[in-house]
């Protein structure tokens, strides 16, 4: 029987395989693992071989065309002309959509920074269902954000 717990912090973990090992449960039955975090920048360009599901261009395009239909029609009433006010619609669109994509995406980062973080997990072999309630109870007592048990 095993018991897996992921903590935020190294001060509670400490408590709680202080107060394990005081239990009774041996040190060789505790294993500690330090989590790392492993995400990665985001590229701006999807390819063909990975997309993460949000992709860069595709507000850039919609946006860009937009603008640029919006540009091509009213072109023709202002002195430079609709192919003219057609790209300056284009890149102003582009523009849009990239100051845009990039302030989404800020957001989407400050909340994944405010979601939990598992930085340590311990796994901690049990030999009675007795003893793994008992430390799924110590471990609850220190601020575990996430139990499990396998029997």
């Amino acid at each position: 029987m095993h018991v897996f717990a992921g903590f935020e912090s190294n001060q509670y973990v400490e408590m709680a395989i202080n107060d394990i090992l005081k239990y009774g449960v041996y040190e060789e039955n505790i294993v500690f693992v330090e989590m790392e975090n492993q995400e990665k920048q985001r590229v701006l360009l999807d390819n063909i071989n990975y997309s993460d599901g949000r992709s860069f261009s595709d507000s850039v395009a919609s946006l860009g065309t937009i603008g640029m239909l919006l540009g091509v029609i009213y072109g023709s009433v202002v002195y430079a002309g609709p192919v003219a006010t057609g790209l300056l619609g284009l890149v102003g669109g582009g523009l849009l959509g990239y100051f845009l994509d990039r302030r989404k995406e800020n957001k989407v980062m400050v909340k994944r920074m405010k979601e939990i973080n598992l930085k340590i997990l311990l796994i901690i072999k049990c030999h009675t269902k007795e003893q793994q309630e008992d430390v799924i109870e110590i471990c609850s007592k220190y601020f575990v954000s996430y139990i499990g048990k396998k029997d």
